[in-house]
């Protein structure tokens, strides 16, 4: 898995049925050098505005993100000692360099057919692909896997991913429903980026120097995503003119500010969406910035925890997520549905790329 914070690739070797059965049995997570992590945010930022172009465009890049999924999956089969025959198929997220659904497109870099080819293993990809075709969002695709989650949790639950995006995953009358919601790391990191050439605000300890500013919030509050109907979906740069916004703020002010934004995601579906819960769990990077949990817990009247507090490892949850649909997309189960991305039907999806 690698997530709309381009922060690094997380790696999880699992057994699963794709239903109730999961055991974890190597993982990890590698950073990105920065010389590539550059590289992905340049090229996202420079991509042409027309579709036909985008697709081209990407294409012709490709080639060097294949070559870093394979470094590192290679890597990660290496230290562990693993017996490629041992490994019934690669199951890739790919990496999201744009997501527009209205326009029925959703690029996710990353070849399944040439992974394939060079690791000589079966590799399950584009999981989107299909669920936008028929009308979907595309995103968050992997949900099933929070209901598997919810389901060994026993409790009245909702999970929030805090990654680039945060989006969440709630079960309401026993079916699985998610979406996008705003903001998490996308701005956050953006912003450590400019003003203090960071990757990110190390527990949110920059931002807590800072105060919120209503005038960028009272704007935030009218932006036409909070109009839309659950599910939806978000691009991560779609909230870049608020980040024109925050950089002209205190540098202080602007981490706190886009802090209090991810809040506001989290209030629109509490206040959206009736949901019987009982505690919030979250998952993603964002659930280390201390500063947004004291924001989150002084406004939110409902038990917060990280989902470590439930033996769950917050870090690797999306790479394992990928395993499982894997599985799930392998035998054909259904791994999205009307109230996971608003596509018509419930549905399977991903393509089984085999090895030449």
């Amino acid at each position: 898995m690698t997530g709309t914070s381009i922060d690094g690739i997380d790696i999880s070797y699992l057994r699963t049925n794709g239903t109730n059965y999961v055991r974890i049995i190597k993982e990890k997570s590698y950073k990105f050098e920065k010389l590539y992590k550059d590289f992905l945010n340049k090229i996202i930022i420079n991509k042409p505005k027309i579709n036909i172009k985008k697709k081209e465009y990407f294409e012709k890049i490709e080639h060097k993100v294949n070559a870093n999924y394979i470094k590192y999956l290679e890597k990660f089969i290496n230290q562990n000692k693993i017996n490629k025959r041992n490994i019934d198929f690669i199951s890739i997220s790919g990496q999201t360099v744009y997501h527009n659904p209205k326009e029925k497109l959703s690029i996710q870099l990353g070849n399944g057919k040439e992974i394939a080819k060079k690791l000589k293993i079966k590799t399950i990809s584009n999981f989107r692909d299909k669920d936008i075709k028929l009308g979907g969002e595309g995103a968050p695709i992997g949900s099933y896997y929070h209901k598997y989650l919810i389901n060994k949790i026993k409790q009245k639950v909702i999970i929030i991913n805090l990654g680039g995006i945060a989006n969440f995953s709630a079960i309401k009358t026993n079916k699985i429903i998610s979406s996008d919601i705003g903001p998490a790391n996308c701005l956050l990191d953006d912003l450590s980026n400019y003003f203090f050439k960071i990757n990110f605000d190390k527990n949110g300890n920059l931002a807590k120097l800072g105060k919120i500013n209503n005038f960028v919030i009272n704007e935030f509050k009218k932006d036409k995503f909070f109009k839309l109907k659950f599910p939806k979906s978000l691009d991560r740069n779609y909230f870049n003119n608020y980040l024109r916004k925050l950089i002209k703020l205190n540098k202080f002010d602007a981490l706190a500010t886009a802090n209090y934004m991810t809040y506001l995601g989290f209030k629109h579906l509490i206040n959206k969406i009736k949901l019987n819960f009982d505690i919030i769990i979250l998952t993603g990077g964002g659930r280390k910035n201390n500063f947004l949990l004291k924001i989150l817990k002084s406004n939110i009247n409902k038990k917060i925890f990280n989902i470590e507090e439930f033996n769950i490892n917050g870090d690797l949850v999306e790479a394992q997520m990928f395993g499982y649909i894997g599985a799930r997309s392998y035998k054909k189960l259904p791994i999205s549905n009307k109230n996971t991305t608003g596509v018509k039907k419930t549905i399977s999806g991903g393509v089984i790329n085999y090895p030449l």
